[in-house]
């Protein structure tokens, strides 16, 4: 038999089966259940991860708030010994203000030419202050009407999730408290 005559009975049973609803059609695609089926998953999935997702991006703006007023203190005593003058860290407004206070020594960190400052993006961030804190050109902390021993501290405090993390700066030293509660 020829090839010729092999194709055309091929063609014509295939035919046959076409017209007496034998062969089955490929489908392609999904169908409306499966699709639904689909949906209602990523739907379940997203009620779990969106919560999750914000307090991620909370903690994250948290953590880049601490590296931030970390740097800005750090700052601010590079700053003080690079131009050999005393310079301030103020809390206001919840923000820190770093100062150049001047050559002669203040009480108020406060004052003089305002050199920059750092800001909290999240609402649920608060910053505190106890003691003053001003670096003379050295870098170390000059303490004022306080014992020479004395520490001054800038607190960072998260509404939310209820922790702090403190800052403690003594007359040549910094270092570092963090737990849950209050500042």
């Amino acid at each position: 038999m020829s090839d010729f005559k092999k194709c055309f009975i091929i063609k014509f049973i295939d035919d046959l089966k076409i017209k007496s609803g034998m062969k089955k059609e490929n489908k392609k695609g999904i169908s409306l259940l499966e699709f639904l089926l689909v949906l209602s998953i990523i739907v379940i999935l997203s009620t779990f991860a969106v919560p999750a997702w914000n307090r991620f991006f909370e903690i994250n703006r948290y953590n880049n708030f601490i590296m931030a007023v970390e740097n800005a203190i750090n700052r601010a005593k590079i700053v003080a010994m690079e131009k050999s003058t005393n310079v301030g860290v103020c809390i206001s407004d919840n923000q820190i203000l770093i100062y150049d206070t001047g050559y002669a020594r203040s009480t108020d960190p406060c004052t003089g030419t305002l050199l920059f400052t750092v800001t909290p993006e999240s609402g649920n961030i608060s910053i505190s202050s106890a003691g003053t804190i001003i670096f003379d050109p050295r870098g170390l902390r000059i303490p004022v009407d306080e014992e020479e021993n004395s520490e001054g501290n800038v607190c960072i405090h998260h509404d939310e999730f209820n922790t702090y993390y403190k800052i403690i700066i003594s007359r040549g030293t910094q270092r570092i408290e963090k737990g849950s509660g209050g500042c």
